[in-house]
């Protein structure tokens, strides 16, 4: 392990009588990821821009694809939690298993770089991009990753801002209309009410 990521975790992990308020914030951060993402995509494609729908689909690729890459790193590059090796103090249950890199910052940082990149919502991008911060100090405030892992994430994460940017041309330039139009027919057959989740304008001539 390099010392410089040696010394930083011991630097952010929480020392002995750390406040509880702290620990509590950090655990909500560390865990909610698997949650927020998930509800700000589908926020966005409901009540956001209708012309960004592609990049949300583009960047949902990418980041589910920049997931796969991290599985791919670890097969390459194994590097044990801190826990395994007896390294600073751990606050939150997790399984002995490859902490290069982090899931959770992996999956923040790359939808923010997608829509970044896709202009679908820049601005949720960036509150986004700060947010996975927030992911990537808890966990190592934690004990469950090292300052390493992070760096690994941010690098996919730049990886994944360049997929997004050539999935919004093929495939999913092809599949929007398909996916909208189901969309649109399961809110119709739900009767679900549009003052609530918008409709498509009508196209010209439909009545």
């Amino acid at each position: 392990m390099p010392a410089w990521n040696r010394a930083l975790f011991l630097a952010i992990n929480a020392p002995p009588g750390a406040p509880a308020l702290e620990i509590h914030v950090a655990r909500l951060l560390a865990s909610s990821p698997l949650l927020l993402a998930p509800a700000l995509l589908v926020a966005l494609w409901v009540w956001g821009r209708r012309a960004g729908r592609g990049g949300l689909l583009a960047s949902t690729t990418a980041t589910l694809l920049g997931i796969g890459i991290n599985q791919i790193l670890g097969a390459l590059y194994f590097e044990p939690r801190p826990f395994m090796i007896g390294l600073g103090r751990t606050l939150i249950a997790h399984a002995p298993d490859n902490s290069f890199p982090s899931d959770h910052a992996t999956l923040v940082w790359t939808l923010a770089a997608g829509l970044i990149a896709t202009a679908a919502a820049p601005g949720w991008g960036i509150a986004m991009g700060l947010y996975g911060l927030g992911v990537a100090w808890a966990r190592i405030f934690l004990g469950v990753h090292l300052p390493l892992d992070m760096l690994g994430s941010a690098g996919v994460a730049v990886l994944g801002a360049g997929l997004a940017r050539l999935a919004m041309r093929w495939p999913i330039a092809s599949l929007l209309p398909r996916i909208e139009a189901i969309y649109e027919r399961c809110l119709t057959l739900l009767g679900l009410p549009p003052s609530v989740l918008p409709r498509a304008a009508p196209s010209p001539g439909k009545h």
